[in-house]
């Protein structure tokens, strides 16, 4: 990579981190390997340009004005973004002859869009930049991007779930366009050769809206009926996959996730309190004097937030994160889900989520600022304690 290509990409990384969730560097540079998977030189000069929205909302004509001096005609410039679509680097709506285009998160978004472009050099540089510095990213504001709902056979008729924490109500009600797709992070397993060890099916994960459509509009998934939507979820339930869809209650996107594979229920699993990583409106309650502790729970538990205790079985409520994957696997019928005191009502839609989670960042990133000016001012303070002293 010679100089000049290395401070396109640099300023590429640059741009991406100013979003909601940001693109961070990193001391060894895998991120730089990572545009250049993603992008060519002349595709990360236009994408530094370009402005970022969950749903996009800038024209070609818009973009042309702001790139003029790069040098390329307007129809060079629709070739270019169209092929980046393509490539899965950009997000893109169409409203009638109009083509709408704008920067997507590296995740939720660039990482899950390379599903049918996998390459094992690509997924050992995403594996390193996760481990690096994109964890922390993704994970600092404690606003999450996925929500989590209890699978369907773990919720009673009697009890009072929200529609948006009722898979069957989210699909049923929902009109517009649903795509399936092979799991990114199970098609990525099977690229290293770790395959899952929850479900041998990779066909699992869901867009709606804008999402699907791309996805439909690109190949990299299939429209699907609600019918069979349901019916796919369903066995996703019961292989023991946890279901996170988008963290607003306008659907985007469900998540069928196992720790195994997942990088987000792995990453946060790691932590000692990861419940409060996730947006969840229930917990799993043991009926002490009806568990056998037979340990079936346990093996189904993505969190490890069950374990048996005098041969009953105890229920860590740090881990927890109300997926209700344990209850329908018990024997005896102990494990029930209970609702939380207070409900997490998702943001309206993921434009509303991004606002929140740009918000928190800013006053983090306001706060690491004046750490490091203190740090900075002790610091100073203490060398001229030593020149005085000599």
């Amino acid at each position: 990579m010679t100089v000049e290509e290395l401070d396109v990409y640099r300023e590429l990384q640059k741009h991406l981190d100013k979003m909601p969730i940001g693109f961070p560097a990193t001391k060894s540079g895998v991120e730089i390997r990572l545009l250049k998977h993603l992008f060519t030189p002349e595709e990360a000069k236009i994408a530094a340009r370009l402005k970022y929205a969950p749903f996009p909302s800038e024209t070609i004509d818009a973009i042309f004005e702001r790139i003029k001096d790069l040098g390329y005609s307007k129809d060079e410039l629709e070739k270019i973004l169209n092929e980046m679509v393509s490539k899965g680097t950009l997000l893109f709506k169409k409203e009638g002859n109009e083509k709408f285009y704008g920067n997507a998160l590296f995740a939720v978004g660039m990482f899950e869009f390379q599903v049918a472009r996998l390459s094992e050099e690509f997924m050992k540089d995403v594996y390193r930049y996760i481990a690096e510095g994109y964890a922390l990213e993704l994970f600092r504001t404690k606003v999450p991007q996925l929500r989590t709902i209890p699978i369907e056979q773990s919720i009673k008729p009697e009890q009072k779930v929200a529609s948006y924490d009722d898979i069957e109500t989210l699909i049923k009600e929902y009109d517009g366009p649903i795509m399936v797709t092979n799991c990114i992070c199970r098609s990525s397993k099977d690229l290293m050769g770790n395959p899952c060890k929850v479900t041998d099916r990779r066909e699992g994960c869901f867009g709606f809206g804008l999402l699907g459509q791309l996805y439909i509009d690109q190949g990299w998934g299939r429209s699907v009926s609600k019918e069979e939507a349901l019916k796919i979820l369903r066995q996703n339930q019961e292989d023991g996959l946890v279901l996170q869809p988008s963290n607003s209650i306008e659907l985007e996107f469900i998540c069928s996730c196992c720790a195994c594979c997942c990088g987000l229920l792995l990453g946060k699993r790691i932590f000692p309190r990861p419940v409060e990583l996730f947006a969840s409106n229930f917990f799993a309650q043991v009926d002490e004097d009806s568990c056998v502790g037979c340990g079936t729970c346990i093996e189904r538990c993505q969190m490890q937030a069950l374990k048996l205790v005098d041969d009953i079985c105890k229920v860590n409520l740090d881990r927890c994160i109300g997926c209700g994957v344990c209850v329908p696997a018990c024997p005896s019928d102990a494990i029930q889900l209970q609702k939380k005191e207070e409900e997490n009502v998702p943001p309206q839609d993921m434009n509303e989520l991004y606002e929140k989670i740009q918000e928190k960042r800013a006053i983090l990133i306001q706060e690491e600022k004046r750490r490091k000016e203190e740090k900075r001012k002790k610091r100073e303070e203490r060398r001229k304690k030593r020149m005085q002293g000599k």
